[in-house]
C-alpha cells in the first residue's frame, strides 16, 4: 500500500482524478486565478481546472519538497508555465497541505504568492 506521500507525488505527476475524493473540500488562495472554494471531485475537475488552464500554456505545478505529517502531506513547491494573455512565463512558489483518508485527498489548503503570478500574466 502506498503512503500519503507517494500518492501526493503520483497526483503532482499525473492530476489523476481518483485519487481526489468525490466530497473533497478544496480551497484555494483569494487572489489565485479561478480563486475559491469548491466542494467535490466533479466540481475541482469540471468548473475549477477548466478555469485555470483556459488562461496559461504550459501549466504544471512542481513539488520541490515533500513533507509527511501523518494525514496530511505538505508539498513546497512551485508552479511554473506561461500566460496565454501576455505571453510572459513564470515560476511562482506555493506550499500546500493535502490532507488525505483512505489514500484519497479530502481536502486542499492552497497558498501561493499570488502577487508574484499577476504579475507574470497581467499586461504591462
Amino acid at each position: 500500500m502506498k503512503t500519503n506521500l507517494e500518492i501526493i507525488q503520483e497526483f503532482y505527476e499525473t492530476f489523476n482524478p481518483d485519487i481526489i475524493d468525490p466530497e473533497v473540500d478544496w480551497k484555494l488562495a483569494d487572489g489565485f486565478p479561478a480563486d475559491g472554494h469548491y466542494h467535490g471531485r466533479k466540481a475541482v475537475l469540471e468548473e475549477w481546472f477548466p478555469k485555470l488552464v483556459a488562461q496559461f500554456d504550459d501549466w504544471k505545478g512542481v513539488p520541490d519538497r515533500l513533507l509527511d505529517a501523518g494525514d496530511a502531506v505538505v508539498g513546497l513547491g512551485h508552479y511554473q508555465g506561461r500566460s496565454k494573455v501576455t505571453g510572459k512565463t513564470f515560476k511562482v512558489p506555493f506550499a500546500h497541505v493535502w490532507f488525505m483518508k483512505d489514500g484519497r485527498i479530502i481536502k486542499l489548503n492552497h497558498n501561493v504568492n499570488t502577487l508574484m503570478l499577476h504579475r507574470a500574466i497581467s499586461p504591462d
